[in-house]
């Protein structure tokens, strides 16, 4: 299903999706591959930032498991 929008753009940024319109491609093509990137950085940024909280988790186990292994290694 879609839907019929209408958008009002500043004027570089409409001769920007007229420029990337041209070879064959329509502006809603370009409008599309424009709302398929923002998608791409969105998840991107969720990513990262489960990434980086899954960083710190990993850390905390390491630490733990450091932590139990000098207290079950014999003394030299």
């Amino acid at each position: 299903m879609s839907m019929v929008m209408q958008v009002r753009l500043p004027d570089d940024e409409a001769e920007f999706v007229r420029q990337r319109a041209q070879n064959g491609k329509t502006k809603s093509d370009v409008l599309r591959e424009a709302v398929a990137c923002l998608r791409a950085q969105e998840t991107n940024a969720l990513m990262l930032e489960g990434y980086r909280e899954m960083a710190a988790f990993d850390l905390e186990l390491a630490e733990a498991d450091i932590g139990a292994g000098a207290d079950s290694l014999p003394e030299w």
